[in-house]
């Protein structure tokens, strides 16, 4: 995550995709010093690189020693010292990664990033409340674990594990046209391998001729009920192939509710490892119901 160094000091500050600097409270970089107003600047990442816009402070706001215009972005990259109601620079641009998804908790300040684009709170052994992109690409959605998905917004706090989280949801850029067919969940199909004995579960993902073969997991047998389920429903329309109700699906993969929501979050998570996008879309979600997420696929024998 991109970190602010406080000079003086040495101490880091980790700077979430929409950071603001000043004195009140509530300020994702709250201080006490008495030149700096109540919301005195913005940090924001723009979905490809890190600005800093003065919110119209009292004294200013400064870059490398240069006042920056109130309300005019500027671009700001790793090394750049700032300096918040004088110009002398009380901070460094320590690192500009691009932000994470995370979520921050408001009673500890700890801050929960995912390693992918999916994050599950209270964390992935139990995940309450699974936060990933929507299969536009467009923003971000929140799944409960009993079923309801909505729109996810950047900045609400939501209460999971018995504890309140505020959510950082970076800016997601705009995807750029390519030659070459992207990795998405759209794009890919699986190829489940299952023994005789249905012990061993081989997930292959395949895009144009390139085999991606993934470590056998627990859940490799979750997404197989599910692709089976939906290759028994060829007859119905497509909105309502593969629905399977919970307890149905529980029944099928001897299974409590809790190790079933941690099995998705793993599927998902392996997938989304190899850099599959949408890779959060394997496994759809409904109240009281769940499918895989894609039609591409086929089932074989694996040998013992």
């Amino acid at each position: 995550m991109a970190t602010l160094k406080k000079l003086s000091d040495g101490t880091e500050h980790a700077v979430p995709s929409r950071c603001i600097v000043g004195r009140s409270s509530s300020c994702g970089l709250a201080t006490e010093d008495k030149y700096i107003s109540s919301e005195h600047a913005k940090i924001q990442w723009t979905g490809t690189h890190w600005e800093l816009r003065d919110l119209g402070s009292r004294n200013g706001t400064f870059v490398d020693g240069k006042r920056v215009e109130p309300g005019h972005p500027v671009h700001i990259g790793v090394g750049a010292e700032l300096g918040f109601g004088e110009p002398e620079p009380g901070w460094r641009f320590a690192n500009a990664e691009a932000p994470r998804l995370s979520a921050l908790e408001l009673s500890s300040q700890e801050v929960l990033a995912s390693e992918g684009e999916i994050l599950a709170l209270p964390g992935d052994s139990d995940p309450e409340i699974t936060i990933y992109p929507d299969k536009y690409g467009r923003g971000w959605v929140l799944e409960h674990r009993d079923g309801d998905v909505r729109t996810a917004e950047d900045q609400e706090v939501v209460i999971a594990g018995g504890r309140s989280w505020r959510l950082e949801l970076p800016v997601i850029p705009e995807s750029t046209p390519m030659v070459d067919v992207a990795l998405t969940l759209e794009n890919v199909g699986l190829r489940f391998a299952v023994t005789r004995n249905e012990e061993r579960v081989q997930l292959t993902v395949l895009l144009h001729g390139k085999e991606t073969q993934l470590e056998q997991r627990e859940h490799g047998y979750l997404l197989l009920t599910l692709a089976r389920a939906r290759a028994q429903d060829q007859a119905l329309p497509l909105e309502q192939r593969g629905w399977r109700k919970v307890p149905e699906l529980l029944r099928m993969l001897r299974m409590d509710e809790n190790a079933m929501n941690v099995a998705i979050h793993r599927a998902r998570q392996q997938l989304g490892s190899i850099g599959l996008e949408g890779a959060a879309n394997v496994v759809e979600v409904k109240r009281g119901q769940r499918r895989i997420g894609t039609e591409r696929f086929e089932i074989t024998t694996l040998e013992d």
